[in-house]
């Protein structure tokens, strides 16, 4: 396939127009045009995202492109239809509402994209958005003179062991890995990044490299789509947390390796803890709670401590004792 671009960055957008001017900001100082590509996909927003995106393109019409859905179906479909269109050798992820330093994706590809590998992994700063990010950015350290250095490099199973693979927007993938796995977001809103992760790296002929360079700037939003409570939503997110951590139980399987076996089952422990909180505000039932507490147990996904080994005393109290929940959630609504 031939590959006019050298990297895609693709942006899923969702009434994001208090953010757009930060992002859109990075990404006219990130390369040329004639090096980047920058693929937005309109999630069906309701304010201003799609006029400010389309004044985006019209500057820059030769390596960008809109794609505006007429549906809303979530960021991980949003993603798919941006990769079923990409044209860059190499392929990134940005959320709207996060910033990059001057040149960054410039700097990293010149850098450390090599024939040698297929995945470039490098670093991330966090910050609330109540910071003022803008004047951060302007405040930050411009990018070394000198190469970053290479942190670690080796199979993506193996990285896998050493390093979290939560979020897909520290990540370069090679677009020709990308196709040959067929490797897309699967159709949940929990982990999704995880999986997408696990789904390209836990493969023989993955090659990882990782920098030791903090170019992106995650910014943690209040209002952020994991931190709504709704008694629908918790509901989702459970049943979505345990799809997830369905999928991992099947990756084990065929494995040989027992560390690998053992890093994905400490994936699934480590992530099995977000079922707590949604169950202290959700409606779930002591049937319903003994059936998920048997299914992790099964899968061998059952929370416990890192330092002693030991089950997590309130994950397993609350799965033990069921009615307990009843007491914390009127607690909850309490205060």
């Amino acid at each position: 396939m031939n590959y006019p671009f050298k990297l895609s960055v693709i942006l899923p957008c969702y009434n994001v127009e208090k953010y757009l001017d930060l992002s859109l900001r990075c990404l006219e100082h990130q390369w040329d045009d004639e090096s980047l590509e920058i693929i937005f996909v309109n999630d069906c927003s309701a304010d201003s995202t799609i006029d400010r995106l389309q004044e985006f393109c019209q500057n820059h019409p030769n390596n960008t492109q809109l794609i505006n859905k007429t549906q809303n179906e979530g960021v991980n479909k949003a993603r798919n239809d941006g990769l079923a269109v990409a044209r860059g050798q190499w392929i990134t992820f940005l959320d709207p509402d996060d910033a990059l330093l001057d040149y960054a994706y410039k700097d990293l590809y010149e850098n450390h994209v090599s024939d040698d590998i297929q995945v470039l992994s490098f670093e991330t700063n966090i910050h609330s958005e109540q910071e003022d990010i803008d004047q951060l950015l302007k405040s930050a350290s411009i990018l070394p003179k000198t190469p970053s250095r290479v942190e670690w490099e080796g199979a993506g199973k193996e990285f896998f062991k050493r390093y979290l693979t939560n979020v897909c927007w520290i990540f370069f993938y090679n677009h020709q890995l990308i196709d040959r796995l067929h490797v897309r977001f699967r159709d949940l809103t929990y982990l999704e990044d995880a999986l997408f992760n696990m789904d390209t790296i836990l493969n023989d002929d993955v090659i990882v490299r990782r920098v030791g360079c903090k170019y992106h700037y995650w910014i943690h939003r209040s209002n952020s789509l994991s931190n709504i409570q709704s008694p629908k939503r918790n509901l989702e997110l459970i049943d979505n947390i345990m799809r997830a951590l369905g999928y991992m139980q099947e990756m084990k399987q065929g494995v040989s390796d027992s560390e690998l076996i053992k890093r994905i089952s400490w994936k699934q422990q480590d992530s099995s803890r977000g079922i707590v909180p949604i169950l202290l505000r959700s409606n779930v039932n002591s049937s319903q709670i003994s059936k998920i507490r048997k299914q992790l147990k099964t899968w061998n996904a059952y929370p416990y401590h890192r330092s002693n080994g030991r089950s997590d005393v309130l994950f397993d109290l609350l799965f033990k004792f069921p009615h307990l929940l009843s007491l914390m959630r009127y607690v909850i609504k309490l205060k």
